[in-house]
């Protein structure tokens, strides 16, 4: 019982290393796009499937109550949670349609096989002029193919099954810490207010 129990630590160590080595550039790219966004005043959607609706939530919390450090809440929106009583394809992209603009970025948490909900919430955003931040997981071809260079797709190092989902949650706490960090610094540095909206927007 004892290897079984470290052979399960030490898959999830090998799949933070996979993760670390695969997605740090695209990582940092996403978390100074999500902190430019809030400073310009703009709000972050997040919409997810499978596994990935829970993940999806986690950062939605992070953003607006706080990771690490005690400050204001960043504008932000869980799809999912909005949608929650819909099961239609469009969900998402309906919900977008009313409260997404351009300048807004959307996270999409995928848990893999290119969701329907989430390729036309894709294809929703793009239309109105937001950053995508795609997390992918297996078989996500259809959604690997629609990025394009204007958005950002984080891929799952190769991994599969709870180990794509633990990659997805790492990768959402590390954005969480660097969003925050990036926005403190600027705010710190350049001795200006924060300019991000005050009022929490989690639903």
């Amino acid at each position: 019982m004892d290897q079984s129990v470290f052979n399960q630590f030490q898959s999830m160590i090998e799949a933070t290393m996979a993760t670390g080595e695969a997605a740090a550039e695209p990582i940092a790219i996403s978390a100074e796009k999500i902190a430019s966004a809030l400073l310009g005043g703009n709000t972050i959607f997040t919409c997810a499937s499978g596994p990935g609706t829970s993940i999806a939530q986690l950062f939605s919390d992070y953003l607006a109550f706080g990771y690490h450090i005690d400050r204001p809440a960043f504008p932000v929106i869980n799809l999912n949670q909005i949608t929650a009583q819909h099961t239609n394809d469009d969900r998402f992209s309906q919900a977008l349609n009313a409260h997404g603009k351009g300048g807004d970025i959307l996270v999409l948490i995928s848990a893999g096989d290119s969701a329907a909900a989430l390729i036309d919430g894709f294809n929703t955003a793009v239309n109105r002029g937001m950053t995508v931040v795609v997390l992918l997981g297996e078989n996500d071809d259809l959604l690997t193919s629609a990025v394009s260079y204007n958005d950002i797709h984080i891929g799952n190092g190769g991994l599969s099954g709870p180990l794509t989902t633990q990659s997805q949650l790492q990768v959402i706490q590390c954005i969480s810490a660097l969003v925050e960090n990036f926005i403190l610094f600027i705010s710190a540095h350049f001795n200006t207010p924060h300019t991000f909206h005050t009022r929490k927007l989690q639903f």
